[in-house]
């Protein structure tokens, strides 16, 4: 009942959960901290950007690495830990030179948000960004897993009491 949790319905639940919690739940926070748009306008659009690449490539990540496992048998530890490789990566993305519409994107949405907690001189904002885009990295992976846990549990067939 549950191996579509696993398939290409599961990844695209999967990278839908990482926009949506990127886009809504980071998005959010960052309106907390930057209310007034001084370091970024529209964080939840800006950051549902970065979600669904990061999505797509912690979606291959689990695929290449746990490929028994559905993404509700992975452990809450190495999720984060493949979450905190992706936001590695979509911090790779954002500090390189590349040149392109996403890579730009990315680097701004970055940069802001370690503008915003406090990376203000150029040679603290890659690193600050680094660091948060792990972070977020990790929590989304972990958010994620723990969605489609929740979604199994819902789906699991229930089991006769074997008292009577």
């Amino acid at each position: 009942m549950t191996r579509w949790l696993s398939g290409m319905r599961g990844a695209v639940v999967m990278v839908l959960t990482w926009t949506v919690g990127w886009g809504l739940g980071f998005g959010g926070l960052m309106e907390l901290v930057d209310p007034h748009g001084q370091f970024g306008d529209v964080w939840p659009t800006a950051l549902a950007i970065p979600g669904l690449l990061g999505g797509v490539v912690f979606c291959g990540l689990l695929r290449m690495a746990e490929q028994r496992r559905g993404f509700d048998e992975v452990s809450l530890a190495r999720a984060a830990a493949w979450g905190g490789l992706t936001g590695m990566a979509l911090a790779a993305v954002a500090i390189s030179k590349v040149a392109g519409p996403l890579s730009r994107v990315i680097s701004h949405v970055a940069l802001g948000m370690a503008a915003a907690f406090g990376g203000g001189s150029d040679q603290l904002r890659a690193p600050v960004a680094i660091g948060i885009l792990t972070v977020l990295g990790a929590v989304a992976a972990v958010g994620a897993c723990v969605f489609f846990r929740l979604l199994a549990r819902r789906h699991a067939p229930a089991v006769a009491d074997r008292r009577a």
